[in-house]
Protein backbone atom coordinates (compact mmCIF):
# COMPACT_ATOMS: atom_id res chain seq x y z
CA UNK A 1 0.00 0.00 0.00
CA UNK A 2 1.70 3.13 -0.88
CA UNK A 3 2.08 6.23 1.85
CA UNK A 4 -1.05 8.38 1.62
CA UNK A 5 -0.67 12.09 1.98
CA UNK A 6 -3.34 13.88 3.94
CA UNK A 7 -4.62 17.34 2.56
CA UNK A 8 -3.15 19.28 5.12
CA UNK A 9 0.41 18.09 3.98
CA UNK A 10 -0.11 18.86 0.23
CA UNK A 11 2.46 20.96 -0.58
CA UNK A 12 3.74 22.37 -4.49
CA UNK A 13 7.04 21.26 -4.24
CA UNK A 14 6.00 17.63 -4.60
CA UNK A 15 4.53 16.48 -7.25
CA UNK A 16 4.41 12.62 -7.20
CA UNK A 17 2.17 11.99 -4.28
CA UNK A 18 -1.64 10.35 -3.52
CA UNK A 19 -4.45 11.02 -1.60
CA UNK A 20 -7.64 9.54 -0.42
CA UNK A 21 -10.57 11.55 -0.54
CA UNK A 22 -14.45 11.52 -0.55
CA UNK A 23 -16.15 13.60 -3.39
CA UNK A 24 -18.82 15.24 -1.27
CA UNK A 25 -20.01 17.48 -3.54
CA UNK A 26 -19.90 18.17 -7.65
CA UNK A 27 -20.76 20.64 -10.24
CA UNK A 28 -20.01 22.10 -13.71
CA UNK A 29 -18.65 24.95 -14.61
CA UNK A 30 -19.84 26.67 -17.96
CA UNK A 31 -17.41 28.20 -20.10
CA UNK A 32 -16.86 32.43 -19.77
CA UNK A 33 -17.43 33.25 -23.40
CA UNK A 34 -20.27 30.66 -24.43
CA UNK A 35 -22.72 30.19 -21.30
CA UNK A 36 -23.80 26.99 -23.16
CA UNK A 37 -20.50 25.33 -22.82
CA UNK A 38 -19.06 23.27 -19.94
CA UNK A 39 -15.25 24.50 -19.48
CA UNK A 40 -15.01 22.52 -16.30
CA UNK A 41 -16.18 20.21 -13.93
CA UNK A 42 -15.84 21.26 -10.24
CA UNK A 43 -15.59 19.37 -6.77
CA UNK A 44 -14.86 19.34 -3.25
CA UNK A 45 -13.16 16.37 -1.92
CA UNK A 46 -12.51 15.47 1.94
CA UNK A 47 -9.93 13.35 3.17
CA UNK A 48 -10.54 10.89 6.21
CA UNK A 49 -9.51 13.97 8.69
CA UNK A 50 -12.16 15.74 7.63
CA UNK A 51 -10.15 18.39 5.66
CA UNK A 52 -11.63 19.99 2.37
CA UNK A 53 -10.14 21.09 -0.49
CA UNK A 54 -11.05 22.63 -4.07
CA UNK A 55 -10.63 20.41 -6.76
CA UNK A 56 -11.35 20.87 -10.95
CA UNK A 57 -10.59 19.32 -14.45
CA UNK A 58 -10.78 21.30 -17.81
CA UNK A 59 -13.04 19.82 -20.98
CA UNK A 60 -10.37 18.24 -22.59
CA UNK A 61 -9.53 15.34 -20.03
CA UNK A 62 -12.97 14.89 -19.26
CA UNK A 63 -13.13 10.97 -20.85
CA UNK A 64 -10.49 10.13 -18.91
CA UNK A 65 -11.82 10.72 -15.59
CA UNK A 66 -15.63 10.55 -16.24
CA UNK A 67 -16.14 6.88 -14.30
CA UNK A 68 -14.58 7.89 -11.01
CA UNK A 69 -16.26 11.06 -10.33
CA UNK A 70 -19.31 11.09 -9.10
CA UNK A 71 -20.71 12.57 -6.00
CA UNK A 72 -20.21 11.22 -2.97
CA UNK A 73 -18.15 8.44 -3.72
CA UNK A 74 -14.68 7.94 -3.24
CA UNK A 75 -10.99 7.40 -4.66
CA UNK A 76 -7.51 7.50 -4.43
CA UNK A 77 -5.90 10.34 -6.91
CA UNK A 78 -2.28 10.03 -7.59
CA UNK A 79 -0.19 12.66 -8.85
CA UNK A 80 -2.75 15.51 -8.81
CA UNK A 81 -1.41 19.25 -9.77
CA UNK A 82 -1.33 22.02 -6.84
CA UNK A 83 -2.48 25.39 -7.78
CA UNK A 84 -3.29 28.19 -5.27
CA UNK A 85 -6.63 29.22 -4.38
CA UNK A 86 -7.17 32.75 -5.71
CA UNK A 87 -11.05 32.54 -5.57
CA UNK A 88 -12.36 35.98 -2.96
CA UNK A 89 -14.72 33.37 -1.21
CA UNK A 90 -13.03 30.26 0.14
CA UNK A 91 -15.52 26.63 0.54
CA UNK A 92 -12.71 24.66 1.06
CA UNK A 93 -8.88 24.92 2.08
CA UNK A 94 -7.99 28.78 1.74
CA UNK A 95 -4.26 28.33 0.18
CA UNK A 96 -4.11 25.50 -2.15
CA UNK A 97 -6.51 24.08 -4.94
CA UNK A 98 -6.24 20.18 -7.08
CA UNK A 99 -6.10 19.90 -11.15
CA UNK A 100 -6.38 16.72 -12.75
CA UNK A 101 -4.05 16.65 -15.29
CA UNK A 102 -2.46 14.08 -18.06
CA UNK A 103 -0.24 13.07 -15.19
CA UNK A 104 -2.96 12.34 -12.80
CA UNK A 105 -4.61 9.10 -12.05
CA UNK A 106 -7.33 7.51 -10.35
CA UNK A 107 -8.45 4.53 -9.13
CA UNK A 108 -11.98 3.26 -6.40
CA UNK A 109 -11.76 3.18 -3.13
CA UNK A 110 -14.31 0.86 -0.91
CA UNK A 111 -12.43 1.51 2.57
CA UNK A 112 -12.85 5.31 2.96
CA UNK A 113 -13.34 5.45 6.86
CA UNK A 114 -14.11 9.24 7.50
CA UNK A 115 -17.46 11.17 7.57
CA UNK A 116 -20.12 10.99 5.25
CA UNK A 117 -20.59 14.74 4.06
CA UNK A 118 -17.78 16.37 6.40
CA UNK A 119 -20.36 19.36 7.92
CA UNK A 120 -19.41 22.07 9.73
CA UNK A 121 -22.03 23.25 11.38
CA UNK A 122 -21.92 27.30 12.70
CA UNK A 123 -24.78 27.65 15.24
CA UNK A 124 -27.42 30.42 13.90
CA UNK A 125 -26.44 32.85 17.27
CA UNK A 126 -22.93 32.93 15.62
CA UNK A 127 -24.17 34.55 12.67
CA UNK A 128 -27.21 37.26 13.44
CA UNK A 129 -24.59 38.39 15.86
CA UNK A 130 -21.69 38.87 13.45
CA UNK A 131 -18.93 36.63 14.23
CA UNK A 132 -18.52 35.04 11.18
CA UNK A 133 -16.23 35.66 8.08
CA UNK A 134 -17.58 36.51 5.07
CA UNK A 135 -14.95 35.32 3.14
CA UNK A 136 -15.44 31.80 4.03
CA UNK A 137 -18.69 29.22 3.66
CA UNK A 138 -20.05 27.56 6.65
CA UNK A 139 -22.86 24.65 7.17
CA UNK A 140 -26.30 25.61 8.85
CA UNK A 141 -28.75 23.02 10.13
CA UNK A 142 -32.95 24.26 11.05
CA UNK A 143 -36.09 23.65 10.57
CA UNK A 144 -38.63 25.84 8.22
CA UNK A 145 -41.40 27.63 9.92
CA UNK A 146 -41.82 29.86 7.16
CA UNK A 147 -40.91 30.36 3.72
CA UNK A 148 -41.79 32.84 0.56
CA UNK A 149 -43.23 32.54 -3.09
CA UNK A 150 -41.02 31.75 -5.70
CA UNK A 151 -39.24 35.38 -6.93
CA UNK A 152 -38.70 34.50 -11.25
CA UNK A 153 -38.54 38.40 -11.76
CA UNK A 154 -35.06 37.65 -13.42
CA UNK A 155 -35.13 36.29 -17.25
CA UNK A 156 -31.91 34.12 -15.77
CA UNK A 157 -33.28 30.59 -14.04
CA UNK A 158 -30.41 30.82 -11.76
CA UNK A 159 -31.50 34.16 -10.26
CA UNK A 160 -34.59 32.63 -9.21
CA UNK A 161 -34.61 32.77 -5.72
CA UNK A 162 -37.14 32.33 -2.44
CA UNK A 163 -36.63 33.42 0.86
CA UNK A 164 -36.79 30.50 3.76
CA UNK A 165 -37.53 31.43 7.18
CA UNK A 166 -35.23 28.82 9.39
CA UNK A 167 -35.46 28.20 12.91
CA UNK A 168 -32.72 26.30 15.62
CA UNK A 169 -33.14 24.11 18.55
CA UNK A 170 -32.10 27.15 20.66
CA UNK A 171 -35.08 28.96 18.63
CA UNK A 172 -32.78 31.48 17.12
CA UNK A 173 -34.42 32.44 13.82
CA UNK A 174 -32.82 32.93 10.48
CA UNK A 175 -33.02 33.93 6.87
CA UNK A 176 -31.77 32.31 4.03
CA UNK A 177 -32.08 32.65 0.14
CA UNK A 178 -32.23 29.43 -1.92
CA UNK A 179 -30.82 30.64 -5.48
CA UNK A 180 -31.56 28.48 -8.83
CA UNK A 181 -32.16 24.99 -8.64
CA UNK A 182 -31.56 24.50 -4.69
CA UNK A 183 -34.99 27.23 -4.72
CA UNK A 184 -36.36 24.79 -7.21
CA UNK A 185 -35.57 21.91 -5.37
CA UNK A 186 -37.05 23.36 -2.15
CA UNK A 187 -40.61 24.22 -4.09
CA UNK A 188 -40.79 20.67 -5.56
CA UNK A 189 -40.25 19.09 -2.16
CA UNK A 190 -42.93 21.31 -0.45
CA UNK A 191 -45.49 20.43 -2.66
CA UNK A 192 -44.77 16.70 -3.07
CA UNK A 193 -44.55 16.27 0.95
CA UNK A 194 -47.30 16.23 3.37
CA UNK A 195 -45.50 14.24 6.12
CA UNK A 196 -45.99 14.43 9.80
CA UNK A 197 -42.49 15.24 10.25
CA UNK A 198 -41.02 18.96 10.48
CA UNK A 199 -38.85 19.54 7.13
CA UNK A 200 -35.44 19.86 8.41
CA UNK A 201 -33.09 21.41 6.12
CA UNK A 202 -29.36 21.57 5.62
CA UNK A 203 -27.20 24.44 3.58
CA UNK A 204 -23.81 23.44 2.85
CA UNK A 205 -21.41 25.60 1.80
CA UNK A 206 -23.94 28.71 2.76
CA UNK A 207 -22.37 32.23 2.25
CA UNK A 208 -22.87 35.53 4.36
CA UNK A 209 -23.17 39.20 3.15
CA UNK A 210 -23.36 41.62 5.98
CA UNK A 211 -25.68 44.78 4.20
CA UNK A 212 -25.96 47.68 6.68
CA UNK A 213 -24.84 45.48 9.50
CA UNK A 214 -27.29 43.01 9.12
CA UNK A 215 -26.70 39.43 8.49
CA UNK A 216 -28.09 38.19 4.60
CA UNK A 217 -27.48 34.54 4.65
CA UNK A 218 -27.97 32.27 1.05
CA UNK A 219 -26.59 29.54 -0.81
CA UNK A 220 -24.07 30.24 -3.45
CA UNK A 221 -23.80 29.43 -7.46
CA UNK A 222 -23.88 25.66 -7.68
CA UNK A 223 -21.05 25.40 -4.97
CA UNK A 224 -24.11 25.22 -1.80
CA UNK A 225 -25.60 21.61 -1.49
CA UNK A 226 -28.97 21.56 0.06
CA UNK A 227 -30.19 18.50 1.79
CA UNK A 228 -33.71 18.26 2.72
CA UNK A 229 -35.04 15.70 5.61
CA UNK A 230 -32.54 13.21 3.99
CA UNK A 231 -32.01 10.08 5.68
CA UNK A 232 -29.02 10.91 6.99
CA UNK A 233 -27.87 11.07 10.69
CA UNK A 234 -27.53 14.70 11.05
CA UNK A 235 -30.75 15.01 10.50
CA UNK A 236 -32.26 11.92 12.37
CA UNK A 237 -30.15 13.42 15.35
CA UNK A 238 -31.91 17.20 14.69
CA UNK A 239 -35.34 15.78 14.54
CA UNK A 240 -34.94 13.68 18.07
CA UNK A 241 -33.66 16.87 19.89
CA UNK A 242 -36.40 18.88 18.80
CA UNK A 243 -38.95 16.49 19.45
CA UNK A 244 -37.29 16.42 23.10
CA UNK A 245 -36.98 19.69 23.11
CA UNK A 246 -40.90 20.50 22.13
CA UNK A 247 -42.18 17.24 24.01
CA UNK A 248 -43.75 16.54 21.14
CA UNK A 249 -43.80 15.50 17.16
CA UNK A 250 -44.13 18.94 15.33
CA UNK A 251 -46.01 18.71 11.98
CA UNK A 252 -45.18 20.37 8.34
CA UNK A 253 -48.04 21.84 8.41
CA UNK A 254 -47.29 24.28 10.61
CA UNK A 255 -45.29 25.90 8.22
CA UNK A 256 -46.78 29.10 6.84
CA UNK A 257 -46.16 30.92 3.84
CA UNK A 258 -45.02 34.61 4.56
CA UNK A 259 -47.18 37.12 3.86
CA UNK A 260 -46.20 38.89 0.67
CA UNK A 261 -45.09 42.41 0.37
CA UNK A 262 -45.11 42.78 -3.11
CA UNK A 263 -47.51 44.93 -4.86
CA UNK A 264 -49.24 43.47 -8.75
CA UNK A 265 -48.68 46.04 -11.46
CA UNK A 266 -52.26 46.57 -11.03
CA UNK A 267 -52.63 47.80 -7.75
CA UNK A 268 -49.08 49.31 -7.87
CA UNK A 269 -49.79 52.14 -10.82
CA UNK A 270 -53.90 52.41 -10.15
CA UNK A 271 -54.77 51.66 -6.38
CA UNK A 272 -51.99 52.50 -4.46
CA UNK A 273 -50.62 55.33 -5.47
CA UNK A 274 -52.03 58.56 -6.56
CA UNK A 275 -50.94 59.77 -10.50
CA UNK A 276 -49.57 63.39 -10.49
CA UNK A 277 -48.02 66.45 -13.25
CA UNK A 278 -44.76 67.31 -12.85
CA UNK A 279 -45.54 70.77 -12.00
CA UNK A 280 -47.47 69.54 -8.74
CA UNK A 281 -44.01 68.32 -7.62
CA UNK A 282 -42.25 72.04 -7.42
CA UNK A 283 -44.58 72.69 -4.36
CA UNK A 284 -43.43 72.16 -1.06
CA UNK A 285 -45.49 68.70 0.27
CA UNK A 286 -44.25 65.89 2.31
CA UNK A 287 -42.57 62.52 1.59
CA UNK A 288 -44.25 60.80 -0.83
CA UNK A 289 -44.96 58.35 -3.59
CA UNK A 290 -46.57 59.36 -7.20
CA UNK A 291 -47.34 58.36 -10.82
CA UNK A 292 -45.83 60.35 -13.86
CA UNK A 293 -47.12 59.80 -16.93
CA UNK A 294 -44.12 61.17 -19.42
CA UNK A 295 -41.77 61.12 -22.04
CA UNK A 296 -38.01 60.36 -21.44
CA UNK A 297 -36.77 63.32 -23.47
CA UNK A 298 -33.31 62.60 -22.86
CA UNK A 299 -30.18 62.39 -20.32
CA UNK A 300 -28.60 64.85 -18.71
CA UNK A 301 -24.67 65.11 -19.84
CA UNK A 302 -23.09 67.30 -17.11
CA UNK A 303 -23.64 64.70 -14.30
CA UNK A 304 -21.91 61.69 -14.36
CA UNK A 305 -24.25 58.19 -14.94
CA UNK A 306 -23.01 56.13 -12.50
CA UNK A 307 -21.54 56.31 -8.28
CA UNK A 308 -18.66 53.77 -6.93
CA UNK A 309 -20.38 51.61 -4.52
CA UNK A 310 -19.03 49.39 -2.10
CA UNK A 311 -19.25 45.97 -2.90
CA UNK A 312 -20.14 45.07 0.75
CA UNK A 313 -23.26 47.40 1.33
CA UNK A 314 -23.66 49.36 -2.18
CA UNK A 315 -23.67 52.79 -0.11
CA UNK A 316 -21.36 55.38 -2.38
CA UNK A 317 -17.31 54.94 -1.31
CA UNK A 318 -14.94 58.21 -1.58
CA UNK A 319 -11.70 57.95 -2.50
CA UNK A 320 -8.33 58.38 -0.11
CA UNK A 321 -4.89 59.02 -1.72
CA UNK A 322 -2.38 57.58 1.21
CA UNK A 323 1.67 57.11 0.78
CA UNK A 324 4.16 54.32 1.35
CA UNK A 325 7.57 52.92 0.69
CA UNK A 326 8.40 51.89 -2.21
CA UNK A 327 9.16 47.86 -2.18
CA UNK A 328 12.04 48.90 -4.49
CA UNK A 329 14.15 50.08 -1.71
CA UNK A 330 14.94 53.05 -2.72
CA UNK A 331 13.24 55.29 0.19
CA UNK A 332 10.77 56.81 -1.94
CA UNK A 333 7.47 57.15 -1.16
CA UNK A 334 4.62 55.64 -3.68
CA UNK A 335 1.30 57.34 -4.04
CA UNK A 336 -1.40 54.77 -3.17
CA UNK A 337 -5.20 55.31 -4.00
CA UNK A 338 -7.73 53.43 -0.92
CA UNK A 339 -11.23 53.54 -1.20
CA UNK A 340 -13.52 54.44 2.51
CA UNK A 341 -17.42 53.95 2.70
CA UNK A 342 -19.60 56.73 3.57
CA UNK A 343 -21.81 54.10 5.48
CA UNK A 344 -20.80 54.32 9.20
CA UNK A 345 -22.62 50.82 9.72
CA UNK A 346 -20.10 48.79 6.98
CA UNK A 347 -17.63 46.65 8.91
CA UNK A 348 -15.22 45.93 5.66
CA UNK A 349 -11.96 48.30 6.75
CA UNK A 350 -10.97 47.01 3.64
CA UNK A 351 -12.87 47.26 0.54
CA UNK A 352 -13.33 47.09 -2.81
CA UNK A 353 -15.75 49.42 -5.08
CA UNK A 354 -17.78 48.64 -8.27
CA UNK A 355 -19.65 51.23 -10.35
CA UNK A 356 -23.33 51.27 -10.29
CA UNK A 357 -25.76 52.98 -12.29
CA UNK A 358 -27.42 56.70 -11.35
CA UNK A 359 -28.40 57.75 -14.56
CA UNK A 360 -30.04 61.57 -14.62
CA UNK A 361 -33.17 61.46 -16.80
CA UNK A 362 -34.97 64.40 -18.09
CA UNK A 363 -38.76 63.62 -18.06
CA UNK A 364 -41.56 66.29 -19.19
CA UNK A 365 -45.36 65.86 -19.51
CA UNK A 366 -47.65 68.89 -20.93
CA UNK A 367 -46.86 70.57 -17.17
CA UNK A 368 -43.26 71.13 -17.13
CA UNK A 369 -39.84 69.04 -17.44
CA UNK A 370 -37.84 67.92 -14.45
CA UNK A 371 -35.07 65.35 -13.65
CA UNK A 372 -35.47 61.74 -12.58
CA UNK A 373 -32.74 59.30 -11.13
CA UNK A 374 -32.72 56.15 -12.58
CA UNK A 375 -30.79 54.06 -10.38
CA UNK A 376 -29.27 50.43 -10.62
CA UNK A 377 -31.91 47.99 -10.23
CA UNK A 378 -34.20 49.26 -12.59
CA UNK A 379 -31.13 50.56 -14.91
CA UNK A 380 -30.03 46.91 -15.55
CA UNK A 381 -33.62 45.69 -16.99
CA UNK A 382 -33.17 48.49 -19.22
CA UNK A 383 -30.15 47.88 -20.74
CA UNK A 384 -29.36 44.55 -20.01
CA UNK A 385 -26.10 44.61 -18.65
CA UNK A 386 -24.33 45.88 -15.79
CA UNK A 387 -22.81 49.24 -15.11
CA UNK A 388 -19.34 47.60 -14.63
CA UNK A 389 -19.38 46.37 -18.02
CA UNK A 390 -20.24 49.74 -19.63
CA UNK A 391 -17.99 51.42 -17.83
CA UNK A 392 -15.21 49.09 -18.45
CA UNK A 393 -16.41 48.92 -22.09
CA UNK A 394 -16.27 52.63 -22.28
CA UNK A 395 -12.58 52.43 -20.58
CA UNK A 396 -11.64 50.15 -23.49
CA UNK A 397 -12.78 52.75 -26.41
CA UNK A 398 -11.42 55.85 -25.30
CA UNK A 399 -10.24 55.85 -21.74
CA UNK A 400 -12.02 58.41 -20.41
CA UNK A 401 -14.41 58.90 -17.51
CA UNK A 402 -17.10 60.47 -19.33
CA UNK A 403 -19.16 58.18 -21.25
CA UNK A 404 -22.32 59.15 -23.03
CA UNK A 405 -25.07 57.14 -22.81
CA UNK A 406 -27.14 57.95 -26.28
CA UNK A 407 -30.58 58.54 -26.87
CA UNK A 408 -31.10 55.33 -28.56
CA UNK A 409 -29.95 53.45 -25.81
CA UNK A 410 -32.55 54.80 -23.41
CA UNK A 411 -35.55 54.97 -26.34
CA UNK A 412 -36.23 58.53 -25.77
CA UNK A 413 -38.94 60.44 -27.39
CA UNK A 414 -41.56 57.37 -25.74
CA UNK A 415 -44.00 57.46 -23.30
CA UNK A 416 -43.33 56.57 -20.14
CA UNK A 417 -44.87 55.81 -17.02
CA UNK A 418 -42.92 56.59 -14.32
CA UNK A 419 -43.08 55.77 -10.32
CA UNK A 420 -40.81 58.01 -8.21
CA UNK A 421 -40.79 58.86 -4.90
CA UNK A 422 -40.25 62.91 -3.32
CA UNK A 423 -39.21 64.01 0.07
CA UNK A 424 -39.53 67.83 -0.23
CA UNK A 425 -37.94 69.98 2.69
CA UNK A 426 -40.18 73.04 1.63
CA UNK A 427 -37.54 74.41 -0.92
CA UNK A 428 -39.02 75.98 -4.21
CA UNK A 429 -38.00 74.41 -7.17
CA UNK A 430 -38.44 75.12 -10.70
CA UNK A 431 -38.02 72.66 -13.36
CA UNK A 432 -34.13 73.18 -14.39
CA UNK A 433 -33.42 74.01 -10.74
CA UNK A 434 -34.84 70.27 -9.60
CA UNK A 435 -31.40 67.92 -9.45
CA UNK A 436 -31.50 64.02 -8.55
CA UNK A 437 -30.78 64.58 -4.98
CA UNK A 438 -35.10 64.96 -4.24
CA UNK A 439 -35.28 61.24 -6.06
CA UNK A 440 -35.15 59.39 -2.48
CA UNK A 441 -35.62 56.00 -3.91
CA UNK A 442 -35.62 54.24 -7.71
CA UNK A 443 -37.12 55.09 -10.40
CA UNK A 444 -39.29 52.38 -11.59
CA UNK A 445 -39.62 52.76 -15.57
CA UNK A 446 -40.68 50.31 -18.56
CA UNK A 447 -37.97 51.29 -21.09
CA UNK A 448 -40.74 51.20 -24.44
CA UNK A 449 -44.24 50.94 -25.67
CA UNK A 450 -44.20 47.06 -25.73
CA UNK A 451 -42.50 46.21 -22.21
CA UNK A 452 -45.01 49.20 -20.64
CA UNK A 453 -48.19 46.94 -23.02
CA UNK A 454 -46.23 43.34 -21.66
CA UNK A 455 -46.17 44.70 -18.03
CA UNK A 456 -49.60 47.08 -16.70
CA UNK A 457 -51.60 47.29 -19.86
CA UNK A 458 -52.51 43.66 -19.96
CA UNK A 459 -53.78 44.21 -16.43
CA UNK A 460 -55.26 47.69 -16.97
CA UNK A 461 -58.89 48.16 -18.70
CA UNK A 462 -59.19 51.59 -20.36
CA UNK A 463 -62.72 52.42 -18.68
CA UNK A 464 -60.88 51.93 -15.20
CA UNK A 465 -57.66 54.35 -16.37
CA UNK A 466 -60.42 56.80 -17.02
CA UNK A 467 -62.54 57.16 -13.95
CA UNK A 468 -59.39 56.57 -11.88
CA UNK A 469 -57.90 60.18 -13.56
CA UNK A 470 -61.33 61.87 -13.08
CA UNK A 471 -61.61 59.68 -9.11
CA UNK A 472 -57.51 60.07 -7.65
CA UNK A 473 -56.04 63.10 -9.82
CA UNK A 474 -57.66 66.50 -9.62
CA UNK A 475 -55.43 67.67 -12.05
CA UNK A 476 -54.59 65.37 -14.32
CA UNK A 477 -54.74 67.19 -17.74
CA UNK A 478 -57.66 66.49 -20.20
CA UNK A 479 -57.97 62.90 -21.89
CA UNK A 480 -57.09 64.34 -25.16
CA UNK A 481 -53.76 65.43 -23.62
CA UNK A 482 -53.03 62.31 -22.41
CA UNK A 483 -51.02 59.88 -23.93
CA UNK A 484 -51.92 56.81 -22.02
CA UNK A 485 -54.29 56.25 -24.73
CA UNK A 486 -51.32 55.46 -27.67
CA UNK A 487 -49.89 52.72 -25.16
CA UNK A 488 -53.10 50.73 -23.97
CA UNK A 489 -54.20 48.15 -26.47
CA UNK A 490 -57.84 48.34 -27.44
CA UNK A 491 -60.56 45.96 -26.03
CA UNK A 492 -60.97 42.55 -28.15
CA UNK A 493 -64.50 42.55 -29.29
Amino acid sequence: MEHITPIKEIDSIKDDFTIKVRIIHLWTQKSKFNAKETYSIEMILMDEEGRKIHAFRVKKWFPKFKRYLKEDSSIYVKKPNVAPNTLNFKFADPERKLNFYHDTTMKECENFSGSAHGFDFVDFNTIVSNNIMESKSFDIIGHIFEYGRMDTSEEDKSKHKMLLHLQDIEDTKLKVTLWGHNAYYMIEFLANNNSLAPVVVIVQFARVKFINGRPFSSTYFDVSRLFINNDIDEITSYKNKLVSENGQQLSSSGIKMIASKQNTEHDDFLKNHMFSNIDDLFEPLEEKTVIIVGTVKGIRQNIRWYYLACSNCYKSAKEKESSTDKVDGSHEMAEIVTYECSNPNCKNIKISVIPRFKIPLRVQDNTGTLTLTLFDQEAKKLFKYTAKELYDKNKKHDNSDSFIIGSSDIASQETKVVKDSFSHTGENLTPCARDNSTATSPTKLFSTPTELKRNLATCIDLDEMENLSTSKTPRLSPPDEQPIPRLVPKKEK
